[in-house]
């Protein structure tokens, strides 16, 4: 089958090849990949993982084979997948990381839900955001625009941080309540803060979190993390490479 195979001699260390089928193991389906979605640091490390290796985590499409234990969607359900070898025609998946994708949903669309998607819904759940200040840095990433939308949702008020103007574009419709570039603006203590990249928007130490605040982050994180006495620092659990 035809596959995004990894190969240190290519532009990208990434080539399009071909790879073996997929073998299931009993809690495992296949599914018909019709779409597959590329993480930043899945394409920028590609590099980093053995010649010929199948890469890739997200995808959506069709189960072909259900699982051997009986577990997981039936032949024919559209699904969204999150494993490893998705960038191929076919792949296996744990019945556990598959999630069915409503008949309105475009699959191009469910393609880009699992890392990202998933990594926002996990840091966002790590403590309550109903009625509180929470201020999202990177906001304009993949991570961030899904993390603006849950916390809305949730009832937080979000404050969505950008590197400029441009960035800034189309955050308040995704129901951030406030806009703002860098940190300018940001004069009040914040209950949360999600850090969604290790740029230059990190937070200065104990400049807008209150004692109870916290520190999440995903993606990276710099070479001294914005602690002090006055904010807890507790990195969520990142996505797998």
């Amino acid at each position: 089958m035809r596959a995004l195979i990894v190969d240190p001699d290519a532009p990208g260390s990434l080539r399009l090849g071909t790879a073996a089928e997929p073998e299931p193991g009993p809690h495992q389906l296949v599914v018909e990949v019709r779409h597959i979605s590329l993480n930043r640091g899945e394409v920028a490390f590609a590099g980093q993982l053995p010649p010929g290796t199948v890469h890739g985590y997200d995808a959506a499409g069709v189960v072909t084979h259900p699982a051997a234990d009986g577990s997981g969607p039936v032949p024919g359900t559209r699904v969204a997948a999150f494993g490893t070898g998705a960038w191929a025609e076919r792949m296996a998946v744990d019945t556990t990381a598959v999630a069915d994708v409503p008949a309105q949903v475009d699959l191009a669309d469910a393609a880009a839900l699992p890392m990202v998607g998933v990594t926002a819904l996990r840091t966002l759940r790590s403590r309550s955001i109903l009625g509180r200040r929470v201020l999202i840095t990177g906001a304009a990433g993949g991570v961030g625009r899904y993390a603006v939308q849950l916390a809305a949702l949730g009832g937080a008020h979000v404050i969505a941080s950008v590197g400029s103007v441009a960035r800034a574009e189309g955050l308040a419709e995704l129901g951030a309540d406030e806009v703002v570039i860098g940190l300018d603006g940001v004069d009040r203590p914040v209950d949360l803060i999600l850090v969604t990249w290790a740029g230059r928007s990190w937070p200065t130490p104990g400049s807008c979190s209150r004692r109870a605040g916290a520190f999440r982050t995903s993606g990276g994180r710099p070479a001294s993390p914005p602690c002090s006495s006055r904010t807890r620092c507790s990195p969520s659990a990142r996505p797998r490479r």
